[in-house]
């Protein structure tokens, strides 16, 4: 009885030591396990820690741009406020630069002859009188050997009637004779004049009588002198060609002012007077304003367009502007208070127009705005901007290309700015 309570108490106890390593096993394998989960959790951590440092700082918002001190200090960017104030009230017109057909000369010879010398090339200046080309020329050297006998008969018939005169007075001949002699005169004196005349008209004052240039034949070459000082703006000769008469052969303009054309609608007619000033603005010249004065108006409205042909004059001292040019005109009537922004604060790309705003030290924002007319250097906004907002007005184009690229850069003074 006693082995009997011996074994079961043994057994209770071994089976109560089985639980406890069970336990004990459980324990440990949660623990395992539990500690494992921590490590990858934290090794998780660590990497997203790491990334989050390898990546750049949130992207800015649309169209903004973010520069570091250097990059802006490297652009060289400044800003002015959006003003509110006076500018000038312009209509606007278009119209096509001429020259001054009051100090324009189209050259053309006036004998036929063959071209024996170009003096005067494109581009040159010239003054009253300058030679221009030189032509050898049969016709003028007939009319000159005709002038010269039509003088040699009048002086021998001006000799022959001064003789018969004296005889009259001497009763040695009759008036009847007296009269022949002088009647013959008047004939070498119309002689003469048709022959002087024809010279005048072929233009004698151009003709050199002495020092032929080479590969003159005829004996008489014309020079074809220019009747006013400008600058040679075409030529249409070389040496050994054989010209018309009255054929153009040389262009000389006096491009130190220009005219401009455009067409005023009726009801502009108000604002626009002979002596109101304007300025011209042409594509290539861009950022450049050359001030005019309309000194025409057409008396008569155009009955077709409804508009009045005015005229606009422009100094030209420089010679920057160029006939033929497409000229946006804006004449002045008066000023009206707009906002308005300096011209080098506006941007244009793909049709729009924009500025970037400064929105917090060293932050950029590009807004599109729609401009109205431009004067002294200055836009008018029409839309899209506030007063006293601070606009970049140097280093824009910086910012544009910036914000073209969409991506981070670190090129502008060794930071990083973010352009999107």
């Amino acid at each position: 009885m006693r082995l009997r309570l011996s074994k079961t108490r043994w057994l209770v106890i071994m089976m109560a030591a089985l639980s406890v390593a069970c336990l004990l096993g459980w324990y440990i394998y949660e623990r395992h396990e539990h500690e494992q989960h921590a490590d990858h959790d934290h090794a998780k951590h660590d990497d997203h820690d790491k990334h989050d440092d390898a990546k750049e700082p949130e992207a800015p918002t649309p169209g903004q741009v973010k520069l570091t001190p250097e990059a802006v200090q490297q652009a060289k960017i400044e800003t002015a406020p959006v003003v509110l104030g006076p500018l000038e009230n312009r209509v606007l017109f278009t119209g096509e630069l001429v020259f001054n057909e009051e100090r324009l000369a189209k050259i053309r010879s006036r004998v036929p002859g063959r071209v024996v010398q170009i003096v005067a090339d494109y581009g040159q200046m010239v003054k009253p009188g300058d030679v221009l080309a030189i032509i050898d020329s049969v016709e003028l050297s007939q009319a000159q050997m005709g002038s010269r006998q039509a003088t040699a008969r009048f002086n021998a018939a001006q000799k022959a009637y001064d003789r018969a005169r004296q005889l009259y007075e001497g009763k040695a001949i009759s008036r009847a004779e007296l009269q022949e002699r002088q009647a013959r005169l008047e004939v070498e004196r119309a002689d003469l004049d048709y022959a002087q005349n024809r010279l005048r008209l072929l233009g004698a004052g151009g003709a050199i009588p002495a020092s032929l240039p080479k590969g003159s034949r005829s004996g008489a070459s014309f020079a074809l002198r220019t009747p006013i000082a400008g600058r040679v703006v075409d030529r249409k000769v070389t040496p050994g060609l054989v010209v018309k008469e009255e054929e153009e052969l040389f262009t000389v303009a006096d491009t130190s002012a220009l005219w401009c054309f455009v067409q005023i609608p009726e009801k502009d007619l108000p604002s626009v007077t002979v002596g109101s000033q304007a300025t011209i603005t042409v594509s290539s010249l861009s950022q450049e304003e050359f001030p005019g004065r309309v000194d025409f108006l057409a008396d008569m409205v155009d009955k077709t367009t409804r508009t009045v042909r005015a005229r606009v004059r422009v100094d030209n001292p420089d010679n920057r502007l160029k006939a033929g040019m497409f000229a946006n005109i804006a004449v002045r009537v008066g000023q009206r208070t707009v906002l308005s922004v300096p011209e080098t604060a506006v941007l244009a790309a793909n049709g729009d127009l924009f500025v970037f705003v400064e929105m917090a030290p060293r932050i950029y924002q590009k807004h599109l705005i729609k401009t109205g007319v431009k004067g002294g250097g200055r836009v008018e906004v029409l839309d899209g901007l506030d007063a006293d907002e601070p606009v970049v007005v140097q280093g824009g184009f910086t910012l544009k290309s910036e914000l073209e690229k969409g991506v981070s850069r670190g090129s502008l003074g060794g930071g990083h700015g973010h352009a999107h």
